[in-house]
């Protein structure tokens, strides 16, 4: 009896050094541990990089924008309407995430008695429940002999997951010259446009 119980200690101490000793299935518990995090990681850094690509396409939008509009003595709706599309063709929405997408253009210039006057106005969306005041801005822009042309983008981005960098309004103002006259105007009326759907994505209509 007293062998038999001493044999059975034996074997319950070896069973437990076994055991002990028994490295199996460490690595899959560590992986279930690590994983959540690594993955989270990798989703949040994934969700990062394509917001900092996306306010860099509404930087480069609102400069493509100015640009082209500063090419022209005057502007007409259908080179805003294409103004406005060239500026959608650069941010790359779909139609959906375009409706979040707001494009405004304002022309000044300064009369002969230093006052500031609109000479065109243009958007695209509601965004912007306020024109942009030329109150402050340098006399080397906007002066007697040259006007100025603000060109501005809002786009309330929404994040994949919603979860990281959630729905931040990404925004952009660019200031340019005109190139071929003192001012630009923009056929004497505000140009209002929206955003359709065409077959060859989202459109502005003017």
């Amino acid at each position: 009896m007293y062998k038999a119980m001493k044999y059975s200690i034996a074997n319950l101490q070896t069973l437990a050094k076994r055991v002990i000793k028994n490295k199996d299935g460490v690595a899959a518990i560590e992986f279930a541990f690590v994983a959540p995090v690594m993955i989270a990681l990798y989703i949040g850094l994934a969700e990062v990089s394509l917001l900092i690509s996306v306010d860099r396409n509404v930087s480069h939008a609102t400069s493509v924008t100015g640009d082209l509009a500063t090419q022209e003595a005057s502007l007409n709706v259908n080179d805003v309407e294409d103004i406005f599309n060239a500026a959608l063709a650069v941010l790359g929405t779909s139609y959906t995430n375009s409706q979040r997408v707001s494009i405004d253009m304002i022309s000044f210039e300064v009369d002969a008695a230093g006052i500031t006057q609109e000479v065109g106005y243009a958007k695209l969306g509601t965004g912007f429940s306020t024109k942009f005041d030329p109150a402050g801005t340098s006399t080397t822009l906007l002066n007697e002999t040259s006007g100025l042309v603000v060109t501005r983008i809002i786009y309330e981005y929404h994040s994949p997951s919603r979860t990281y960098v959630q729905t931040p309004s990404l925004s952009e103002t660019f200031m340019l010259k005109p190139r071929k006259s003192k001012s630009i105007s923009f056929g004497g009326t505000a140009i209002t446009c929206t955003v359709i759907n065409s077959s060859n994505g989202p459109r502005a209509n003017c």
